[in-house]
């Protein structure tokens, strides 16, 4: 069936689609490690069914600074 699938909370990330049901976690803004050097996003995942089925989990994403000396 088809699983739909959500970031929560107000972040700089956004869900991009990609092959069948399979998605990557992309930057929807800029990033600034000296303001916010690491994130912690909930993935949130359901199918259609009734009730539906669903699970979350949460990732620590840690941002690079690529000009730091």
């Amino acid at each position: 069936g088809e699983v739909r699938c959500s970031l929560e909370g107000d972040i700089p990330f956004r869900l991009q689609s990609s092959h069948g049901s399979y998605y990557s976690v992309v930057t929807a803004g800029e990033l600034d490690r000296e303001q916010v050097s690491e994130y912690n996003v909930t993935v949130r995942a359901a199918d259609g069914g009734w009730p539906a089925l669903q699970s979350s989990a949460v990732l620590a994403l840690r941002v690079l600074d690529v000009n730091d000396n």
